[in-house]
């Protein structure tokens, strides 16, 4: 019986080492540590107006094949591709810096003198890579992914300019110009567009007789 107990005593003395030895050499769990400065270069006021937004939708796909030889580019190894998807958000709108009226206090006179037309105010974008394929002797790099990444923001850059945005802006133009009418006419001035072409201030001119009327303000 001695002997049974003793050698329980054993084996739990020789458990309790074990355990006590193993928590003392655990590793440490690993840990991501991500050190990040950000520094605010300048800061400048401007004046945009945001007319439009468009939501763009594509996909690209990039091949690239380099050997010393031609005839090697045609294998595998030597080979890379990729397909991403690129979804993006473009707005349209103007730069206000560049728009010009004049008061005339005598004549009661508000005349637009100049403004820009709609720009592309800000493109943001997201990438996804749905299929990266290297070959063994033409690896992907850091490169590749920052070029990658450019060449698909000015694929959505070229494909705003054909996509009926600025049209679109053009049109709430007329909207803004016509809301701007309103309430110089509303102060009692007179508003006159040296800008706009004759058919556009004709549209700006004719007013829904149901679209609201803005508040009367004082101008200059």
């Amino acid at each position: 019986m001695r002997r049974i107990i003793g050698l329980l005593l054993l084996l739990g003395t020789a458990l309790l080492i074990f355990f006590i030895t193993r928590e003392v050499y655990r590793p440490e769990p690993a840990t991501d540590r991500v050190n990040s400065t950000v520094l605010l270069e300048r800061v400048r006021p401007v004046l945009k107006l945001v007319t439009v937004e468009g939501e763009f939708s594509e996909l690209y796909a990039y091949r690239h094949s380099d050997a010393a030889f031609d005839w090697l580019k045609q294998f595998p190894a030597f080979q890379k591709r990729a397909i991403l998807r690129v979804k993006a958000r473009a707005s349209v709108g103007y730069d206000l810096e560049g728009m010009r009226i004049e008061f005339d206090n005598d004549a009661h006179t508000a005349t637009l003198l100049a403004m820009e037309e709609p720009v592309l105010l800000s493109l943001e974008h997201d990438v996804d890579y749905y299929d990266l394929d290297a070959g063994t002797f033409n690896p992907f790099t850091r490169e590749d992914h920052t070029r990658l990444n450019a060449e698909a923001k000015e694929l959505i850059r070229s494909k705003v300019t054909s996509s009926g945005l600025f049209a679109a802006a053009e049109e709430q133009r007329n909207e803004m110009l016509r809301v701007i009418r309103a309430v110089v006419e509303n102060a009692g001035w007179r508003f006159e567009d040296k800008v706009s072409s004759s058919e556009v201030r004709s549209r700006i001119e004719e007013r829904s007789p149901d679209a609201p009327i803005p508040s009367p303000v004082h101008a200059p």
